[in-house]
């Protein structure tokens, strides 16, 4: 999973064919709370960034697709810690 930076200005969780696009201010609440474990990772995104059921059901779609909570988390931690919210 990895984090990208779009044309207009907010972010994408990529991976595969799967995106999410998100605020600004979404990519920053993912942003400033790293380091995290990846559950707890994984509850942010899903619990607090994500505010509709449809992207919780596609992000846990790319969740299991890239491996699972701790695989997936992992990997979308270190591209995020790169990709600053500017």
């Amino acid at each position: 999973m990895n984090a990208e930076k779009t044309s207009d200005g907010r972010f994408a969780i990529v991976h595969g064919a799967r995106r999410i696009v998100l605020e600004k201010a979404q990519y920053e609440d993912i942003f400033y709370a790293l380091p995290q474990e990846s559950g707890v990772l994984f509850r942010l995104v899903n619990d607090t960034v994500l505010n509709a059921d449809a992207l919780r059901a596609v992000f846990r779609a790319m969740v299991a697709e890239a491996g699972g909570s701790d695989k997936a988390m992992v990997a979308l931690q270190e591209s995020v810690k790169g990709l600053e919210p500017s």
